[in-house]
């Protein structure tokens, strides 16, 4: 059973290699090396997370992370009604290790953004799916 969770700044290193795996997956290979990807990576994921508009949620089994997924927060303008900081959140860079898929546990994840998405006040939730990801997408609720 998967342990779904909030990533914090030392699941970084474990986020770049997942990123780095889901590229190259999906991809091949790449233009630029590992190290230059954990740079550059390790910089903006950072500044994400401690910025509190990027929340990333994993799963974890046997203490590694298997599975994330990415909420930014879009910040709207204020409108008169609507005033305080409104927002709504774009969920990206999603990711499952091949050995763990098709267990439900993208669901779980996503079950728990959405609950912390609606105590929170975000808006609404849009993604960007891949054509081999609209199946999962449409089970957990979305629509075009």
């Amino acid at each position: 059973m998967a342990i779904v969770r909030l990533a914090t700044l030392d699941d970084i290193d474990e986020l770049i290699q997942m990123r780095w795996d889901f590229s190259t997956e999906d991809y091949g290979d790449s233009t630029v090396s590992y190290e230059e990807l954990h740079q550059v990576c390790g910089d903006f994921l950072n500044k994400a997370i401690e910025s509190g508009n990027c929340y990333v949620w994993v799963a974890e089994v046997q203490r590694s992370i298997v599975s994330h997924m990415y909420l930014q927060l879009i910040h709207k303008v204020p409108r008169p009604g609507k005033i305080r900081d409104p927002y709504y959140g774009y969920v990206t860079n999603v990711y499952t290790r091949p050995a763990f898929r098709s267990q439900g546990i993208g669901t779980e994840i996503y079950v728990a953004m959405e609950k912390w998405s609606k105590e929170n006040e975000v808006e609404f939730l849009i993604l960007w799916p891949s054509r081999t990801s609209v199946q999962f997408y449409e089970k957990n609720g979305f629509a075009q």
